[in-house]
């Protein structure tokens, strides 16, 4: 339906601040580009992997794994945040730092809050 308010500006935050961002989705191949297209935020992203792509989707560990390896990411390193709360558990188990958004209304706060925690954003 369109980007949930709060959380493009926490993205352009982090990004001004050059903390590196990746994309992990269970978005099709075939649908990934017309996403591409009409939201201009998805090209903000370091690296973007896309599960329809590679035949792994979430909350499978490999493509946890497959995103840390093809971009040179320490899973102690990562933050992952998703609203599904299987995905962070899988996450979680493989020592990413996880965080469940938990929706349009209360997750821009509480997802800000736990970047602060973070130290990835200011307070």
């Amino acid at each position: 339906a369109g980007p949930i308010h709060g959380t493009v500006e926490i993205l352009a935050a982090l990004r001004a601040r050059g903390v590196p961002l990746y994309a992990l989705s269970n978005w099709s191949a075939e649908t990934y580009p017309v996403a591409e297209r009409r939201f201009d935020f998805l090209g903000r992203f370091r690296g973007v992997l896309i599960s329809g792509r590679e035949r792994v989707i979430k909350p499978d560990p490999r493509v946890f794994q497959l995103l840390l390896e093809r971009f040179g990411i320490a899973a102690a390193d990562a933050v992952y945040v998703d609203d599904s709360p299987r995905n962070v558990a899988a996450a979680a188990a493989l020592g990413i730092h996880a965080v469940h958004f938990t929706g349009p209304v209360d997750g821009p706060p509480a997802l800000r809050r736990a970047l602060q925690a973070r130290g990835l954003l200011p307070p």
